[in-house]
């Protein structure tokens, strides 16, 4: 009796581990040295290879993807302790953290994962490398829609899916020399990419450069967005006194006869009190020039007025974009 108890007890042991033993195997991940490109653009995305897949991180695939058709955002559903894809959601990450080990060939638990695709429990191919969990990238292109392509000449893995309009992430005022205000989201939204000059009125060497600038702006009107903010030109409401308006007019004349006088042609508007918090934020004097694509991030970062050349300058940063 007690020989068929000893071997029940090993019968069970062994249907116990097995499932587990079964579930999960080792395998060699070796960095990936591949580039990668998201509708043709070069995307940097650590991979790793596995029997000759791609691997890669949840959030660096949603990171890449993020203002195409095939976005997501990734969290983590505490109540069923799943991993939470939300497809057609922009991917936000404020920690940005990525951890990753400086070694270059590692060992991988391989599993199928299960994570919650809008709510519904799927299974995903994953690694887990160093206490993170990396993804099939052709297991996930199925899931999510996006293409996988790959150039062997360049050794180069193509991701592709249509870009969709994300919405502006700025919401300001700005207003012209009447008083009639404008979003800054509605002036970005009119081109994919557009120059933005923080000047002064008192600044000469805002004042040099001025005449280039609107050179640039003719040169390329059909191509990218222009214009300029007044940074002297302060706000007034119904509590300003006489004496804020009237400097405020003056300071609105003597930017009219710059601008004439450089033949300006886009937009010079002044900034409501928002708009103003939001520049001071960024610059330390001017002149201050960005370039802003239709989502309202920041692109190029120029500080200050050369004593020449401020075309090719600014031509040569928005080239980049401009195909």
């Amino acid at each position: 009796m007690k020989k068929k108890i000893s071997l029940l007890l090993v019968v069970l042991m062994l249907v116990t581990f097995m499932p587990m033993s079964m579930s999960a195997s080792e395998e060699k991940a070796v960095e990936s040295t591949q580039k990668f490109t998201v509708n043709g653009e070069a995307f940097e995305i650590r991979a790793y290879i596995i029997k000759g897949k791609n691997y890669l991180r949840l959030r660096d695939a949603a990171a890449a993807l993020r203002g195409t058709k095939a976005q997501f955002q990734v969290d983590y559903d505490n109540d069923k302790n799943l991993v939470s894809i939300e497809r057609n959601k922009p991917y936000e990450d404020p920690s940005n953290t990525k951890i990753y080990s400086s070694k270059k060939e590692l060992w991988a638990t391989m599993k199928n994962m299960g994570v919650l695709i809008d709510g519904k429990e799927k299974k995903l191919k994953s690694a887990f490398i160093i206490d993170t969990n990396y993804i099939e990238l052709r297991d996930l292109a199925k899931l999510l829609g996006f293409s996988v392509g790959y150039d062997a000449k360049t050794r180069t893995v193509a991701l592709k899916s249509e870009k969709v309009k994300m919405p502006c992430k700025l919401d300001f005022d700005l207003e012209d020399f009447d008083g009639n205000k404008t979003n800054i989201a509605d002036i970005l939204a009119e081109h994919e990419y557009t120059l933005v000059n923080v000047w002064g009125t008192f600044c000469q060497p805002c004042v040099r450069e001025m005449p280039e600038l609107a050179k640039l702006a003719n040169d390329y009107k059909d191509k990218a967005g222009f214009l300029g903010v007044i940074k002297d030109i302060r706000p007034i409401n119904s509590s300003s006194s006489e004496y804020e308006k009237t400097e405020r007019n003056l300071t609105i004349d003597k930017a009219k006869s710059i601008l004439d006088k450089a033949n300006v042609k886009y937009a010079n508007l002044c900034p409501s009190p928002k708009a103003l918090d939001y520049f001071d934020n960024l610059i330390v004097g001017v002149p201050t020039t960005f370039i802003f694509d239709s989502e309202g991030n920041i692109l190029e970062t120029f500080i200050g007025a050369g004593a020449y050349g401020n075309y090719e300058k600014y031509e040569r940063a928005l080239k980049k974009y401009i195909k």
